[in-house]
């Protein structure tokens, strides 16, 4: 596949009263034209400022960015700005101009690159009809629901027909039905305009929900990648496994240490694996998570499971389900 985005052994270290920080060391990543692309990682974790080194709105301390094979950091300050009409942004505050209303709102990029009033709001209403906001368009933002702000945002952006659509944490600020609904537009647009999207979140569930791969950047590191069914599967990191698992901590204190993760794909999540294994091996289990999620289509299942005090009981269960090809991990710490 054609790659849009090459990020190449980027960092990045601000200077403060405290001294250096290094927000970001030696980030590598390609991203394929058309792609959604999912960067997961807690708060601080240098998600946000890598998010603004792709359009080098924050220019890298070392390293750079390739937009279709162009080096960022050779290009001079108008080739710059040139490029940059090709990268758009949304944010988690929508950041509208609340003295306009909706129409001259997505107007605003179009006024700024010097197209023609009537030109600008004929395009302008034909973003509106694909965001589902023809009826809003002399609405004022603050007469706008969050789930509408954002459809503006969205419209926005699209108004100088990017290549790249960066969304930085856009559906933080929103209710989880009003993201569900904003997360399927975004897919569409994707699917209709081929626009290649990055998707900055600390939400596993969002980039479960529309991205085919995924990064997890902690502490300023990217520390996995890979496809979201892979990674979600089979997360080999701490940093993977606690926004895969939702538990920052061990659960509360119970009998029995012992626990392990079972992945159910979309074959798989239908049978009473688990009933069956508790008949078969004659002991019971504790279930201490349950979760499904669909993925690319695919419904897929995790569950946490304490296993009996006794090893030989817990062996067989793992030989159990091993046996039915299900991925099945042993987690340490998961209680106390």
């Amino acid at each position: 596949m054609e790659t849009m985005i090459r990020i190449e052994n980027v960092t990045k270290t601000f200077s403060g009263r405290e001294g250096k920080v290094e927000a970001l060391k030696g980030i590598s990543l390609s991203i394929n034209k058309g792609e959604i692309y999912g960067i997961i990682g807690m708060s601080g974790a240098g998600k946000s400022t890598l998010v603004r080194c792709l359009n080098f709105l924050e220019k890298p301390t070392t390293g750079t960015v390739f937009i279709e094979d162009q080096d960022l950091s050779s290009l001079g300050e108008r080739r710059l700005r040139e490029v940059r009409t090709d990268i758009a942004m949304i944010f988690q505050h929508f950041n509208l101009l609340m003295q306009r209303n909706v129409l001259d709102n997505v107007c605003f990029p179009m006024e700024i690159r010097g197209e023609k009033k009537a030109q600008a709001r004929k395009r302008a209403m034909e973003l509106l009809e694909i965001v589902g906001l023809t009826q809003k368009a002399e609405s004022y933002p603050a007469q706008l629901s969050g789930g509408q702000k954002q459809r503006v945002a969205i419209a926005r952006a699209l108004a100088n027909n990017p290549k790249i659509l960066l969304c930085d944490e856009a559906t933080s600020a929103l209710d989880p039905t009003t993201t569900k609904a904003i997360l399927k537009l975004l897919q569409e647009i994707n699917k209709k305009y081929g626009i290649t999207m990055v998707v900055i979140t600390h939400e596993m569930a969002v980039v479960q929900e529309i991205c085919t791969h995924v990064a997890i950047i902690d502490a300023g590191e990217l520390v996995e990648k890979g496809t979201v069914e892979e990674v979600f599967s089979n997360p080999q990191t701490a940093a993977a496994r606690r926004l895969v698992f939702m538990a920052d901590k061990p659960t509360e204190k119970m009998k029995g240490k012992r626990c392990i993760r079972i992945v159910f794909d979309g074959k798989s999540s239908f049978e009473p694996v688990i009933a069956n294994m508790i008949l078969e091996c004659r002991a019971p289990v504790n279930i201490l998570m349950a979760d499904t999620k669909d993925i690319g289509g695919i419904a897929y299942g995790q569950m946490v499971l304490q296993l009996p005090e006794d090893d030989t009981a817990a062996e067989r269960m793992i030989r159990f389900l091993q046996e039915r090809k299900l991925t099945v991990k042993e987690l340490d710490s998961y209680v106390e």
